[in-house]
C-alpha cells in the first residue's frame, strides 16, 4: 500500500507542478524608443503567470535598426513576438491586404500593445476580432472622448495640431481631427515638423510655435507620436512660452514634460492587457484569432497644476473633479 500511495503522490506532482520541468516560453520584444511603461506592464503580468524569458530588441527610433531585428526573428524562434506601437507593428505584419513576408511564413503569433489605430492603419480591417497570426491593444483614447473633454474646459474654438509626418499613426489622428472638428464647431490647424535627413527637424517646433501665435491657436494637441512624446520637454516649453496651453493624447507628456492635461489610456495598463493576451495565446487556451483587438474600457484623467500655474490657465472645476491632479 505504501508504495502506491508514493507512486500516486509522485504522478500527482507532476500533474500540479508542469512550470518545474517545462522551458520557459520565449517573448522577443520589439522596441522603438526603449523600456516604456508599457513594456513594463507586459513583462510583469506575463511573469505573475507563467515562467517566461524576455528578449528585447530595441530599434532606438531607427527603421534600419528596426529591419534588422526583425530579421533577426527567425533565428531566435521565439514562441511570441510583442511589438510596440504602430511603426514596429506594420513594418513587421504589413497591412491586411499586403501581408508582411514575417505574416505570410507564420514565424511566431504576435501581440502588438499601443497602436494608435488597428484599423486607419490598415493592420485589420475591423476590431473586436482577432487575426490568425495576431491580436493586440489599441492605447488611444476615442477622439470624440478627447474633444468633448476639450469641450468642458469652455470657450476653446481653436486648436493647433503638432505632429510628425513620418509617423502614420500621428498623420492619421491629424487627419482625424481636423475633419471631427466641424463637429464639435471647433477651427482645427494642423502644424507639421519640417524633415531634414529623414528625421524631424526638432529645430521647426519653435516657428510652428510662432505660427499657432500669429493664427490665435487656444491649445495645442499633442498626438501620440514618439518623436513628439521623446522630445516632448522641448516641444511644451515653446508652446507654452507662446502662452498656448497643450493637450495630450498620451501620458508621458503630462507627467514627464509638463503638458497641461489630457485624457489618456495609461501605458502600464496598456502592457498589462497585452500580457493577459499573451498569456492565454501561450498556455494554448486560445489561438490569436479568437482574441479580440481592442482597447481599454477606462482611461484617465490628468492635470498638471505645475504647468496651469506657469500659463496661469485652470481648468475648471468640472475637469480637475474627475481629474487625477499632479504637480503642485
Amino acid at each position: 500500500m505504501k508504495r502506491i500511495l508514493v507512486l500516486t503522490s509522485f504522478i500527482f506532482g507532476l500533474v500540479l507542478s508542469p512550470v518545474t520541468w517545462a522551458q520557459p516560453s520565449h517573448v522577443v520584444m520589439l522596441l522603438w524608443r526603449g523600456t516604456t511603461d508599457a513594456e513594463r506592464g507586459f513583462m510583469d503580468y506575463l511573469k505573475s503567470q507563467r515562467d517566461v524569458r524576455f528578449t528585447l530588441l530595441n530599434a532606438n527610433g531607427d527603421k534600419a535598426s528596426l529591419q534588422q531585428n526583425i530579421a533577426q526573428l527567425t533565428q531566435l524562434k521565439p514562441d511570441l513576438v510583442y511589438s510596440f506601437g504602430t511603426t514596429i507593428t506594420l513594418a513587421l505584419l504589413g497591412t491586411h491586404f499586403a501581408p508582411s513576408e514575417f505574416t505570410q511564413q507564420k514565424i511566431a503569433p504576435v501581440v502588438f500593445s499601443v497602436v494608435t489605430d488597428p484599423v486607419g492603419s490598415q493592420l485589420t480591417e475591423k476590431l473586436d476580432q482577432g487575426h490568425e497570426l495576431f491580436t493586440g491593444v489599441t492605447h488611444i483614447v476615442p477622439l470624440s472622448t478627447q474633444l468633448n473633454t476639450i469641450n468642458m474646459l469652455g470657450d476653446i474654438n481653436r486648436i493647433g495640431v503638432i505632429f510628425n509626418p513620418l509617423e502614420s499613426n500621428s498623420s492619421l489622428v491629424t487627419e482625424n481631427m481636423v475633419e471631427m472638428g466641424a463637429q464639435y464647431k471647433k477651427s482645427i490647424f494642423s502644424y507639421s515638423l519640417s524633415v531634414v535627413d529623414g528625421k524631424p527637424d526638432p529645430n521647426s517646433v519653435a516657428h510652428i510655435a510662432k505660427l499657432m501665435k500669429k493664427h490665435r491657436i487656444q491649445m495645442a494637441y499633442l498626438p501620440p507620436d514618439s518623436f513628439i512624446i521623446t522630445q516632448g520637454k522641448s516641444v511644451i516649453e515653446q508652446l507654452h512660452q507662446a502662452g498656448i496651453p497643450t493637450f495630450s493624447a498620451t501620458e508621458t507628456p503630462i507627467r514627464d514634460h509638463q503638458a497641461l492635461l489630457g485624457v489618456v489610456g495609461r501605458y502600464y495598463s496598456v502592457g498589462q492587457f497585452a500580457g493577459f493576451k499573451a498569456e492565454q495565446i501561450l498556455s494554448k487556451r486560445y489561438q490569436p484569432t479568437e482574441i479580440a483587438i481592442e482597447g481599454l474600457s477606462q482611461y484617465s484623467y490628468i492635470v498638471n497644476l505645475s504647468a496651469a500655474e506657469s500659463l496661469d490657465y485652470y481648468p475648471p472645476i468640472s475637469v480637475l473633479k474627475i481629474a487625477e491632479v499632479i504637480g503642485k
